[in-house]
């Protein structure tokens, strides 16, 4: 019974990643299953290590140690639109050898180019095993955008290595208790924080792997939008060019630092991100994490009053009765339409603002549909300690100087 079931398990197919050499370029190559075991044609994607985005490797033919794949061209309105099939770059031939450990062959398209790839590793495949570059897309897409999943080299070494790259480092800023910088990756172009130094040599190392991880699962998105403009990597084939290959607008995104102490960080994401669809994704949220601990806090980690999550009555009353009312006619009729009192009840954020040695809680809306967007803002500023009396005594403890 154990022999079947190691057959069985060694009969699975898992994507296989390769690091090497296109002529004098570096790579980073996924294919949908092991090259030196038996099977159908492989399809895969790669990336060069300078910029990062997904290119379709289409399935050609697989014989014995040798096989061939297709690498696509980017889409345009001149080559893929009226169901042309999608263009082609060029042509790998490759054979395996070493027990499919190196790969070499050559890469054919506008010239011949020498290709070399050593086995990084593999991953396990928990869902349906991919045929074709789409299923390896949807897959970085859905497993580290599109959910929580931690990024390591045994969850996906191909995506490890496109984010773990070289960052440019910005100046170092903040307060006397408490630095940090900005660091950007020029592929992508937004710049996020990272803790430098608090006093009292409080770690920083579980708070900038929350701030890595944030960076990273951004990154993916962003690369994705680019790789968008492959055909490949859309249902249904070509398209008509897709955002046009460019970055969606998170190069224009900000991650502002608003308060960092050697307890608490807070700080605001926002941008306007367009990679397809019906319209723009606009956004500005608001975080606040335990530094020590390298933990987002929500509601319900902050305040005594809460249900799921959610404002309760007493929190709920409190902003509601402080917060900044309108006096013109026009806010005051676009705040009756947004129905501020109902969005509170419902999508109430909390962040922190440090002017100095003071701390100050500010209360705002977001997470809002994109229908009622323009209705995000901040509704109330205080001193922390006018609001003390709603902290839970833990959050209490690291607010408090």
């Amino acid at each position: 019974m154990a022999a079947i079931l190691v057959l069985s398990t060694a009969a699975e197919a898992e994507p296989v990643t390769y690091a090497g050499k296109l002529g004098k370029s570096d790579i980073v190559v996924e294919f949908t299953g092991d090259p030196a075991a038996p099977g159908g044609p492989l399809a895969g994607r790669y990336f060069y290590r300078s910029k990062g985005v997904d290119i379709p490797l289409q399935a050609r033919s697989q014989k014995g140690s040798k096989f061939e794949l297709a690498e696509e061209e980017a889409c345009g309105a001149d080559n893929c639109d009226d169901g042309k099939a999608a263009p082609i770059a060029a042509v790998w031939r490759l054979a395996s050898s070493n027990n499919g450990k190196t790969l070499e062959g050559s890469w054919n398209g506008k010239s011949a180019l020498p290709l070399r790839l050593e086995r990084v590793a593999s991953r396990q495949v928990t869902e349906n095993e991919p045929s074709s570059p789409l299923d390896l897309y949807d897959f970085s897409f859905m497993k580290f955008f599109g959910n929580d999943t931690p990024l390591t080299m045994e969850t996906s070494p191909y995506d490890y290595l496109r984010v773990d790259t070289q960052l440019d480092n910005g100046k170092t800023t903040g307060w006397p208790d408490a630095t940090y910088r900005y660091v950007v990756d020029p592929r992508t172009k937004f710049a996020t924080p990272r803790i430098v130094e608090l006093s009292g040599d409080v770690p920083i190392e579980a708070a900038n792997a929350l701030l890595q991880d944030r960076h990273w699962r951004a990154n993916i998105g962003a690369l994705g939008c680019v790789a968008a403009q492959y055909a490949g990597f859309n249902e249904g084939g070509p398209i008509d060019g897709v955002n046009g290959g460019t970055l969606g607008g998170y190069e224009d995104s900000t991650f502002e630092v608003t308060s960092l102490t050697p307890r608490l960080m807070s700080w605001r994401e926002s941008g306007s991100i367009f990679c397809g669809g019906a319209h723009p994704t606009n956004y500005s949220d608001a975080y606040i994490m335990d530094v020590r601990r390298g933990v987002l806090l929500g509601l319900q980690d902050i305040f005594l009053d809460t249900i799921d999550g959610k404002p309760g009555p007493s929190l709920a009353s409190f902003v509601k009765q402080r917060r900044k009312k309108p006096s013109d006619q026009t806010d005051i009729d676009h705040e009756a339409e947004c129905g501020i009192d109902d969005l509170i009840d419902e999508n109430l954020a909390a962040s922190l603002w440090r002017e100095g040695d003071k701390q100050v809680l500010v209360f705002g809306l977001q997470t809002l549909p994109h229908a009622i967007q323009a209705c995000a803002d901040d509704l109330l500023e205080l001193p922390v300690s006018e609001a003390r009396a709603l902290f839970k005594p833990e959050f209490a403890s690291l607010v408090e100087p």
